[in-house]
């Protein structure tokens, strides 16, 4: 076999196979993290579908970002479920980023009109971070390690799948090595509950039962972990 035929074949049906395998196995793991997911993207499609005079434009562009950035979590799952096991945390650092983004333009009014009104320059969102760890210092520390250990090349990037023959095209699915699956549903699981709590704060004003923080006066509010 080719290796053109040896891709083709991991893209159309291998891959699927290891989805498969990766479901079975991990049935209830995926059911808490899609249920998180669900969660928060019920907060968004309530604020969405609120008369648009009662949501401020920088809001109604963190509540697209915040979207945009779910989408990208299901897409880490994506990949993890075929069988990649570097790349889901690549792309957890990318929705750390537009979290904060999101986030920033909330409390930032000024920030969201000055890129809007500046298209065609660099918009530098890794400035964000900053303000993202004013609500929770270990965000910035997320999104050190999630930088150094796999956006930038590291130890990490010189490690393809190794199998008796050689070295594996594509992901692969091991059923007698779940340590580093299991790693990466707990970062990305515990990523998001993170993310999701400033997502909540975002919006808490427009929340009946907030999950992550209590109300301690007029503008004072507490966080309370996730149970």
């Amino acid at each position: 076999m080719t290796s053109k035929e040896i891709i083709l074949r991991q893209l159309q049906s291998t891959s699927n196979g290891i989805a498969l395998k990766f479901d079975e196995k991990y049935k209830s793991d995926l059911g808490v993290v899609t249920q998180e997911l669900a969660t928060s993207y019920n907060i968004l499609l309530e604020i969405v579908h609120k008369d648009k005079n009662c949501i401020p434009d920088n809001d109604f562009q963190s509540t697209l970002l915040y979207w945009t950035a779910l989408n990208s979590v299901l897409a880490s799952l994506e990949l993890l479920r075929r069988g990649y096991t570097k790349e889901p945390q690549m792309i957890m650092r990318n929705v750390l980023e537009i979290f904060a983004v999101a986030y920033n333009f909330h409390i930032n009014p000024n920030l969201y009109q000055q890129f809007i009104t500046n298209l065609g320059k660099k918009f530098d969102s890794s400035k964000s971070i900053t303000e993202a760890k004013k609500v929770h210092n270990i965000i910035g520390q997320q999104y050190g390690m999630l930088s150094q250990s796999f956006t930038h090349v590291g130890p990490l990037h010189v490690l393809p799948h190794k199998v008796t023959n050689g070295l594996y095209v594509g992901g692969m699915f091991d059923p007698d090595n779940h340590a580093i699956v299991n790693i990466n549903l707990m970062a990305i699981t515990g990523t998001l509950d993170i993310l999701n709590s400033l997502l909540e704060l975002t919006f808490i004003q427009h929340i009946t039962n907030s999950r992550f923080w209590k109300k301690k006066d007029a503008t004072t509010y507490e966080y309370t972990p996730n149970r």
